[in-house]
């Protein structure tokens, strides 16, 4: 087994992986990508979100899209499973026309195109290859081993970015502890179904949240006639049906008239799948030469789609502070390691901040009925576009809708939802 010299190696070819990988590749720098997986696979997360175009048009990946066939998306619904209350969002009502959609996509096709740009940007990409160890070596340099079809191999590498998801390698061989950041654990049961029913004209492409009693439903259309369909419930409601995917995921659907209307003539394309162990996050993000990106430094309700945005966008934030230190040729301080966490951290708890409100009932029942003073819908729209720097007037107004959320608990200040009670 013998070792080679590496400037970068990147765990997971992902979104996170590929954008880094990129933004490296262009810097000059020599990326290795080592992706477990062959692709195209299959894998949930299909939403974009139109704060994210920006580093698909750097990359030049964005016509690939246009040409793609995939489907458009101009907003987002949220409504109940009993049909009670209804909001949908529009980006161009926050946006303008700078970011007025963006699209749906089947992760498979999407995934693949980002890795193949890595390709093609100047990224050795392994596919197929485990990652069996990673260690930090007395010079600052990792040592990276893993195997692949060609047998057993091993890389000594300037810099690591962590971008194999919720599988976090980088944290687990290098002992990082894990925080739960949300108290409630959930599970999601998934499949990709045809033959869903969806909106009509411009919201066709939207993709829809419903809101149940024990949790939520999504509902992203996909071409070719084909939708991505999740719930997402508590593990106690799945142990209720012992353990059955398909008798807890049914049961959810004819509790729910929303979905069950939508589902009436749906066809599962895939058995359905589960996942679980919702809302966790690394203590920290980067040590040394190490950085987390993506799932892989943390995992957030995926309720506001934000998953692909996030990833993307500390992929690239990976890169250029890899691109700052090679210059200074150092690694981070603790200083800097905590500056890396502080940002990716801060587009998290935006995220977390409005998800706790998201799950509560009164929280819920305002958010379906935010009130026009102070423009707090507007604020509410910028995370669900994905935008991350929010100014402080709209961090400021969102401290009021945790306030107001607060106060309809006793005063009930947005009209109840009955099926939620």
């Amino acid at each position: 087994m013998a070792s080679s010299p590496c400037d970068v190696v990147v765990v997971g070819a992902g979104p996170a992986g590929s954008v880094a990988g990129c933004y490296l590749a262009r810097a000059g720098l020599k990326p290795l990508l080592l992706e477990k997986e062959h692709f195209p696979r299959f894998i949930i997360g299909e939403s974009l979100l139109p704060c994210g175009n920006d580093i698909l048009c750097e990359l030049k990946i964005w016509p690939e899209l246009e040409r793609g066939g995939f489907i458009k998306k101009y907003g987002a619904d949220f409504t109940t499973g009993s049909n009670e209350r209804f909001n949908r969002y529009w980006f161009r009502r926050v946006f303008g026309e700078t970011y007025d959609y963006t699209y749906q996509v089947d992760r498979a096709r999407f995934d693949h195109l980002l890795m193949n740009s890595a390709r093609a940007e100047g990224c050795e990409v392994v596919e197929g290859a485990k990652v069996f160890a990673i260690e930090t070596l007395a010079n600052g340099n990792t040592a990276v081993t893993w195997s692949d079809a060609g047998g057993l191999h091993c890389a000594e590498t300037r810099w690591l970015i962590d971008a194999s998801g919720r599988n976090g390698v980088a944290g687990e061989f290098l002992k990082i502890p894990r925080k739960a950041t949300r108290d409630r654990k959930m599970v999601a049961i998934y499949s990709h179904f045809c033959g869903v029913v969806r909106n009509g004209g411009e919201a066709a492409g939207h993709t829809v949240i419903v809101r149940i009693k024990e949790g939520w439903f999504w509902l992203i259309p996909l071409a070719n006639d084909t939708t991505s369909v999740g719930a997402v419930i508590p593990p106690g409601l799945l142990k209720e049906h012992g353990g059955n995917l398909n008798a807890a995921f049914q049961a959810c659907i004819d509790a729910n008239p929303e979905v069950a209307s939508r589902m009436a003539g749906a066809e599962a394309l895939i058995s359905l799948r589960a996942t679980a162990d919702y809302s966790w996050r690394h203590e920290t993000f980067a040590r040394g030469r190490v950085l987390m990106t993506g799932d892989a430094a943390g995992f957030i309700d995926p309720i506001f789609s934000s998953g692909v945005m996030l990833a993307m966008k500390s992929g690239r934030l990976a890169a250029q502070t890899i691109q700052r230190h090679e210059i200074l040729g150092a690694g981070l301080d603790s200083r800097e390691c905590r500056a890396y966490t502080r940002e990716i951290e801060g587009w998290m708890k935006l995220y977390a901040r409005i998800i706790r409100l998201f799950y509560d009932r009164a929280g819920f029942e305002m958010f379906m009925n935010p009130m026009p003073y102070f423009d707090i819908p507007r604020s509410i729209g910028f995370l669900v576009g994905g935008k991350t720097d929010l100014p402080l007037s709209e961090h400021l107004r969102l401290a009021l809708f945790d306030l107001v959320c607060a106060a309809q608990r006793f005063l009930r200040l947005a009209p109840p939802i009955c099926s939620l009670r």
